[in-house]
C-alpha cells in the first residue's frame, strides 16, 4: 500500500502522516528523506527542482502553460522516483504522489485542505511569526505548490476528481484525520 497526502500549506500533513506510518509500520517518505534517497543513490542533481516544489524556472513553466506540460521532464523524474520507492508500501508527503503512483493498484491518495485562517493560525505557531508573514508564507506556498504540480503532471492540484479522499483535516484534528484515513483503507483494501 502507498499512501499519498498532498496538502494545504498548514494543514499538518506531516503529523497525519507520522501518525499513519506508525500505525502501519511502514516507512514515511517526505521531501528531505526523499532527496537523502536521491543523494545516495546518485540522482539528485537529476531531481533537484523536482524536489524545491517549483517548476524547473517561471519562463519554462510559462512556455509550459502553452503546451501542456514537459512531459519528457516529468516522465524521467517519476520514473526516478518510482524506482527509488520500488513496490515498497510507505507514505508520501507531496511529490505529486497522487499522479505519479496512479497505476498502483493500492494507492490511497489523499488531499488535505482546511480553512485558510486556521492553517495561518497553525504555520504562524509552528513557525513563530506574525500573523503577517504566516499569511504570506501560506499564500506563497500554496501558489507554489499549484504551479508545481501543473507543470509536472498537467492536473490542478487539490482537484477532488485526481484523489480518492479530500477532506478538512484543520476540523477534525491530526488523529481524527489518520482515523478517518484508516477507516478508508479499511473499506476499500481489505
Amino acid at each position: 500500500m502507498i499512501i499519498s497526502i498532498a496538502r494545504q500549506c498548514g494543514c499538518g500533513a506531516l503529523s497525519i502522516g507520522k501518525i499513519l506510518a506508525s500505525h502501519y509500520n511502514i516507512p514515511f517518505y517526505t521531501r528531505q528523506n526523499l532527496q537523502e534517497m536521491a543523494q545516495k543513490k546518485g540522482v539528485l542533481d537529476e531531481m533537484n527542482n523536482f524536489f524545491e516544489e517549483r517548476p524547473v524556472d517561471e519562463l519554462m513553466f510559462a512556455i509550459s502553460e502553452a503546451i501542456e506540460y514537459p512531459a519528457k521532464i516529468s516522465e524521467k523524474t517519476f520514473s526516478i522516483l518510482v524506482n527509488m520507492i520500488g513496490g515498497k508500501d510507505c507514505i508520501i508527503i507531496g511529490r505529486c504522489g497522487n499522479y505519479i503512483f496512479k497505476d498502483r493498484e493500492d494507492l490511497i491518495s489523499v488531499f488535505l485542505k482546511g480553512n485558510v485562517d486556521d492553517r495561518i493560525d497553525s504555520i504562524a505557531k509552528e513557525r513563530q511569526l506574525t500573523k503577517s508573514d504566516a499569511t504570506e508564507f501560506v499564500d506563497e506556498m500554496d501558489n507554489s505548490r499549484i504551479r508545481y504540480h501543473k507543470f509536472y503532471t498537467g492536473l490542478t492540484w487539490g482537484n477532488a476528481e485526481d484523489y480518492d479522499i479530500c477532506f478538512d483535516c484543520m476540523r477534525m484534528g491530526p488523529v481524527n484525520s489518520a482515523k478517518y484515513i484508516e477507516q478508508y483503507i479499511d473499506c476499500v483494501l481489505k
